[in-house]
Parts: C-alpha cells; sequence; structure tokens
C-alpha cells in the first residue's frame, strides 16, 4: 500500500490540503501550481489577468490560454442557471463587507445591480472584454473548482493513484484510499469554520474519484435587525438570496462543475433546486434545508449517516 505525503499552505486566503502518494518535489510542484493559478483569477490582485480585465473598460484583453478557459466555463454555467450563478457581480460584491458588517444602501445596490449581465463578457480564444465598461467579473464562485481539477491532473502526470485535494472545503479525491477503500468526505455542519479544514460534519458521502463542494450560507454571515445576512448573493436583487436551502453539496467528477453549480442551488431554493440537479447530466447534490430537512438526488444512496453516490 502506497503511503500518502501531504502539504499544507495558503492561497486565496484559505488553508489548502493535498495528499498523495508522490514525493515532496511533486507537493512543491502543487504549491506553486496554485500560486500561478491565485495570480490568474484573483480580482484583487493588480497583478492578475483578471485584474486588468476588469479594468479595461471594455477594451479587449490578451488573458492567456487558462483565464480565457475559465471564463468559457463560466459562462456556461452562467446560461445553465438562467444567471442564478452570475460571474459579473464583482461591482456587487465589492459593497458588501461581511467581515466587518457593512450593508449597502440600497441605491448603490441598483447602481451596481445595472452593471451585472453575464451575457456582457465575450471571449475569443485567448482574449476576452466586458462590452459593459463599468461590469466587473468575481471568480470567487468557482475558482477552488478550476484549481482543484488542475492539481488533480498534475498529481496523475506525477504517477499518482491516490490522493485528495482540500482546498478550503473543495475536495477533490483522486481514485480510492490506499487501501481501495471509498474515500469519505464530511459534509460540514452549518456553523462557520473560521478558515480551519478540520470542521464539524452532520453526515459524510463515499466516493471514488470524484468531487464534493459544499457552500453554506453560514459561512461568513453576521446579523443586523435580527436578520442573518450572507455572502451568497442574488444576482437578481444584488442581497443575500432568500432562500430555504441552509447548505448545497453537489458532487461531480470535475471540481468546477461541483463548484460552479453549489451557490445557484442554494438561490434556487429547495425545490427548484432539487429538480435542477436531478435534470443536470453529471451532478448530484445534497441539500440541507433551514428546517433541518436533509434533500437528495436519486443517485445517492444512504445508510445512517452516510452518503454514497451510485
Amino acid at each position: 500500500m502506497r503511503e500518502l505525503c501531504t502539504v499544507t499552505f495558503r492561497a486565496f486566503d484559505t488553508l489548502y490540503a493535498v495528499s498523495a502518494d508522490v514525493d515532496a518535489v511533486a507537493l512543491r510542484e502543487v504549491e506553486m501550481l496554485c500560486a500561478r493559478y491565485e495570480l490568474l483569477l484573483s480580482r484583487f490582485n493588480p497583478e492578475s489577468r483578471l485584474f486588468a480585465l476588469n479594468a479595461a473598460a471594455g477594451k479587449w484583453v490578451d488573458v492567456g490560454e487558462g483565464l480565457a478557459n475559465v471564463l468559457r466555463a463560466a459562462l456556461g454555467y452562467c446560461e445553465g442557471t438562467g444567471g442564478l450563478f452570475d460571474i459579473t457581480t464583482g461591482g456587487v460584491c465589492r459593497l458588501w463587507d461581511f467581515k466587518r458588517g457593512v450593508v449597502p444602501d440600497d441605491a448603490a445596490i441598483a447602481e451596481a445591480l445595472a452593471h451585472v449581465d453575464w451575457r456582457n463578457v465575450q471571449v475569443e480564444g485567448a482574449r476576452a472584454r466586458i462590452t459593459d465598461p463599468r461590469a466587473a467579473i468575481d471568480l470567487g464562485g468557482m475558482a477552488k473548482g478550476y484549481i482543484a481539477d488542475r492539481v488533480i491532473d498534475l498529481l496523475k502526470r506525477r504517477a499518482a493513484t491516490t490522493g485528495v485535494i482540500n482546498l478550503g472545503g473543495n475536495v477533490a479525491c483522486l481514485g480510492s484510499k490506499p487501501d481501495g477503500s471509498a474515500w469519505n468526505v464530511g459534509l460540514r455542519a452549518p456553523v462557520p469554520s473560521g478558515g480551519s479544514l478540520q470542521t464539524a460534519s452532520f453526515a459524510s458521502v463515499s466516493v471514488r474519484g470524484k468531487s464534493v463542494v459544499t457552500s453554506g450560507i453560514y459561512e461568513r454571515s453576521f446579523v443586523r435587525n435580527g436578520r442573518v445576512l450572507h455572502h451568497i448573493l442574488d444576482p437578481r436583487t444584488g442581497k443575500p438570496a432568500e432562500t430555504d436551502v441552509l447548505s448545497a453539496t453537489v458532487i461531480a467528477d470535475k471540481s468546477l462543475d461541483a463548484d460552479g453549480y453549489t451557490t445557484a442551488l442554494i438561490v434556487m431554493g429547495a425545490d427548484e433546486a432539487l429538480t435542477f440537479a436531478e435534470q443536470t447530466p453529471g451532478i448530484e447534490a445534497i441539500l440541507l434545508t433551514t428546517n433541518a430537512h436533509l434533500l437528495k438526488t436519486t443517485g445517492i444512496t444512504a445508510k445512517g449517516t452516510t452518503l454514497a453516490v451510485g
């Protein structure tokens, strides 16, 4: 049985942990790869290509093949969810501060919402532009999924056969565990993680070679006037989604697919989200509702608190 080596590091202001049956050199490559993608996909770093695209005032920008591929995939999720996932919410996201409890006024939200429309993003080859000069792209809702897939690709090139990647709660599994059994990925209890990878779980899902991604309205939130305000914004209102979904977990072969759908499922609400997940090829979903009901798609079986795909 091959032993796993592990590396932990920070990227995107999140703790990452990668374990695989490779040597320390390969794990160092993983760390450097994540650093490169942080530079590529961050809307905050002035040196990132995404920052340059947002600042281009409608002009075409050479964003490179990597970012262009991410943007194409993102636009697919935007279209597939009817705009309930929209990467042009960057201007709205800037108005909210969930660490300091800042609530923007309605006029500022309305002004920013006027520039939210994923259809204003154009990608041709390795270049892109945002036709609305005042729009801004935020890829935070899918960046970790894309990076997790690239980490899996790198590990496979280094002959890894087993491993698990945890990018701040975005979990991707390579093959099975070293002993041949399935990986058991905990479904996080609906409490803030505080940036820790070790969080309480209310159940687990058993998978081989799949990604498990959970988003919840509890992760970054504060209470104002008796109301919980959370970081998952509804692109239609620019405000925290009014939903009966406390958390959404998506299981898929690609981490990008899992990451790309979780927030939209929360915005949809439980009934619509479950129907959407059932009708979307390649994904399974687990929803925890605000009244403590656990809902799942038909491709998931349950035995006690352990769930399994297939």
